[in-house]
């Protein structure tokens, strides 16, 4: 039995510097990349796209979780990613907030990131190239798409260009972890709504405190040692506080979809989403001949919502998702027709599908 497990504590040992070798190749030919890039000037030269790359280490993959493949990889090419150029990262919210936590999921710990105190500074900042991509709610399963966001998007020229979709939890955090010194409850106020009734079930004496943002229910956490505070994991993490209760959530189902936006449009893949805003016009039939051009051609729309229009032009916009990426010739010459019946219309994302 010692002999075998000292086989196998060899072989993971071998793994484990076959992997680190691994990633210091991968990080030489990242800088092979960057000196290339100095002596193109500029003439483009582009790296596979993140989404191939996962997807060809994940059909790779026929031992280690199929699962686990796309995290470990966002995080060996975000790192890669800093040896060439720091990405900045704006989100709308604090830190340790949702959308942060969502940010730190998609493209890893390399990047900086920067919070903003709404939709529209987050969409500027990746405009005036402040930020290399900001992160923005899309949707909430409970509550339906963010209108800040759609109005944001028609509005500027920023681009959808990913999504990510993450549940939203929390938990219960303080400085010991102990349930018996929890005195009061901090927390901002979309999180203690969502947390409304677990905690009064399980802390009905306790005193419960709106504040502004999670990062200042941490800061009243850390200060007093009979105070908790209603936050995310990545929360807890950044404060290094201690959790007492985990999945406070009254309703584990919720979603909220998050968009990944830039100032350029991904290549096809094969297995897109295109988004598009669009104002027909207030006549009767009009929303009906907008969407003709889609269906003569049998394009899939798999989303349809509408918002009042910011202009006098028009009274609504609506937002539709559609399966395909805008260079399908049919989705290309679907939106061109369109643009010829309809007041208005933009192509306001056009990316990978979530896998």
């Amino acid at each position: 039995m010692d002999e075998r497990l000292h086989r196998i504590t060899k072989a993971l040992e071998e793994a484990d510097r076959q992997l680190v070798e691994a990633l210091n190749a991968r990080a030489r030919t990242i800088q092979q990349y960057r000196a290339l890039r100095s002596e193109a000037g500029d003439e483009p030269l582009r790296l596979p796209k993140k989404t191939a790359v996962i997807s060809a280490a994940r059909a790779l993959a026929n031992e280690f979780p199929a699962a686990s493949i796309e995290p470990v990889f966002r995080e060996v090419l975000s790192a890669c990613t800093e040896l060439i150029t720091p990405d900045v990262v704006a989100y709308f919210g604090s830190p340790g907030g949702p959308a942060h936590a969502a940010a730190r999921e998609y493209f890893g710990h390399a990047p900086s990131f920067r919070p903003t105190e709404s939709v529209r500074e987050a969409l500027d900042a990746v405009l005036h190239a402040h930020a290399t991509f900001g992160v923005v709610p899309l949707e909430t399963s409970t509550d339906g798409a963010i209108t800040a966001t759609l109005t944001g998007l028609v509005a500027t020229d920023a681009k959808l260009c990913a999504e990510r979709s993450a549940p939203l939890r929390y938990q219960l955090l303080s400085q010991s972890g102990d349930p018996a010194h929890v005195v009061k409850v901090y927390g901002a106020a979309p999180a203690m709504a969502a947390c409304e009734r677990q905690l009064r079930s399980r802390y009905p004496d306790a005193i419960f405190v709106d504040v502004q943002s999670g990062e200042a229910a941490a800061h009243f956490a850390l200060a007093d040692d009979q105070a908790a505070a209603v936050g995310t994991s990545l929360l807890r993490e950044l404060h290094e506080l201690r959790v007492i209760d985990d999945r406070i959530e009254d309703d584990s189902g919720v979603r909220t979809r998050f968009g990944i936006v830039g100032n350029r449009l991904p290549s096809r893949t094969g297995q897109d989403r295109t988004v598009l805003a669009m104002a027909p016009g207030d006549d009767p039939g009009a929303l009906h001949r907008a969407l003709r051009p889609l269906a003569d051609r049998k394009i899939n729309l798999t989303r349809i919502e509408s918002r009042p229009s910011t202009t006098t032009e028009w009274r609504h916009v609506f937002f539709l998702e559609l399966d395909g990426h805008i260079t399908d010739r049919d989705i290309l010459t679907a939106v061109e027709e369109l643009r010829r019946i309809a007041r208005y219309t933009k192509v306001i994302g056009s990316y990978p599908r979530p896998s």
